[in-house]
């Protein structure tokens, strides 16, 4: 593949700048890998499944974990003789932990596709942004170069000097 600003041949198509020029190159490995037609590709965000998928997908999880240990412990507790509270709070843990967690996905969470911590850390960047945003040059720090005088013969002082008058 050569570079369409300078013409310098690429080493490869996974380059993504051109080494001559530094034109953005991954864009043009799409357009040639499409046939010269710009295929765009979809965006991850687009792809992940929002929140309340995936808390239903999470309740689902705990259900099926249930089913398999609650069994489980049915038979460990036979064998190794223990109290049978173990299989009720496993029970009670996973069956309707799960469900109640899939309650919760579909009354409070959203169809968003980013969590809520997601969203404030994107809200403080954006605030951040316009802090430090200025329509104006800032005021200025120091003195013009034409209010500098040079200290006169004699009036500087040596280093020594200042110890002893705080001394006193």
């Amino acid at each position: 593949m050569f570079c369409p600003n300078c013409g310098q041949e690429q080493n490869s198509i996974q380059s993504r700048f051109c080494s001559r020029c530094g034109f953005l190159l991954s864009g043009i490995a799409q357009f040639m890998g499409g046939g010269g037609v710009f295929v765009p590709q979809q965006n991850q965000k687009q792809m992940e499944p929002s929140v309340r998928v995936k808390g239903l997908k999470r309740g689902g999880k705990m259900i099926l974990a249930g089913l398999i240990l609650v069994p489980l412990l049915g038979i460990l507790t036979e064998f190794f003789r223990l109290p049978q509270v173990f299989v009720g709070l496993a029970a009670l843990m996973t069956f309707w932990g799960g469900i109640l967690r899939m309650i919760y996905a579909l009354i409070f969470e959203g169809g968003e596709k980013e969590t809520l911590e997601e969203k404030f850390a994107r809200m403080r960047g954006k605030i951040k942004n316009r802090e430090n945003e200025s329509q104006f040059l800032p005021p200025q720090q120091s003195n013009p170069v034409s209010g500098y005088a040079p200290p006169n013969v004699g009036s500087w002082r040596e280093t020594g000097e200042f110890t002893r008058q705080n001394r006193n």
